[in-house]
């Protein structure tokens, strides 16, 4: 049984073929496959995911799929600080450093977040406006996204995209985008009551969608540091950087 249908495959095929201008390796921190699994560590996921991912990756010569058993290879696992699965870890030629993470399937919606990311990762371009860019660069400590998301969330995939976007502009960030419903452990740890919801160094905390103005404010003030410019008047874009609407889990 596949996973995509033969529509989806076309359409994520041509979208491949027009957007991705540089290798892209998937990686997949997963339980291995076959035998008998140790109580306490079943995945239901895992396969499904694992599955998924050789589909989208047999769509184009440029896409790599790398699967790692997590329980067999802890190493591996130890050294890209992969703590849970399964992981999806986005990797573009070396530059983004395995700093796209996606936690769980991507699903539903949240299928368009993984997509997204392959095709910048590609092309080594985050599509961050200039003043994003700038302000990204000026950063002098380490920031850690977390995106709290579940598959049905119309409000979410902005947020995460952003987030993987900043991942991508700035050596300084890592972003993890994580489907809170295979990780209730983690939406008991934040208090996960509707998503999105945003983590930034385990200091800042918000939830309901924010665009790119809004992430990057909030990045600023976690790390103690001022936006440029911030005495200018706001564009409209910027007018609706607050936190948005959200969905109830």
């Amino acid at each position: 049984m596949t996973m995509l249908q033969a529509s989806d495959r076309q359409q994520i095929t041509r979208r491949f073929e027009e957007g991705l201008d540089g290798d892209v390796t998937v990686r997949l921190f997963t339980q291995g496959l076959g035998g008998l699994f140790v109580p306490g560590r079943e995945c239901q996921t895992c396969e499904p995911t694992r599955k998924l991912l050789q589909e989208v990756c047999d769509l184009s010569p440029r896409l790599h799929l790398e699967v790692i058993d997590f329980y067999k290879d802890r190493q591996a696992a130890e050294a890209a600080g992969v703590d849970r699965i399964p992981t999806i870890v986005i990797e573009g030629g070396g530059a983004t450093g395995g700093r796209l993470r996606y936690y769980g399937m991507p699903s539903g919606i949240e299928f368009s977040v993984l997509l997204q990311a392959i095709l910048n990762a590609s092309k080594r371009d985050s599509g961050l406006k200039p003043e994003t860019r700038e302000e990204l660069a000026s950063l002098t400590e380490n920031v850690h996204i977390q995106v709290f998301v579940t598959p049905t969330c119309p409000y979410c995939p902005g947020v995460a995209g952003a987030a993987h976007a900043m991942a991508l502009e700035s050596p300084r960030v890592r972003a993890d985008v994580v489907e809170v419903q295979e990780f209730p452990q983690f939406a008991r740890a934040y208090n996960v009551r509707s998503v999105p919801m945003t983590v930034i160094n385990d200091k800042t905390v918000f939830t309901g969608a924010v665009n790119e103005t809004g992430l990057l404010e909030r990045i600023l003030e976690t790390v103690g540091m001022t936006a440029r410019g911030e005495d200018a008047a706001p564009s409209p874009e910027d007018a609706h950087a607050s936190p948005g609407r959200a969905t109830s889990l």
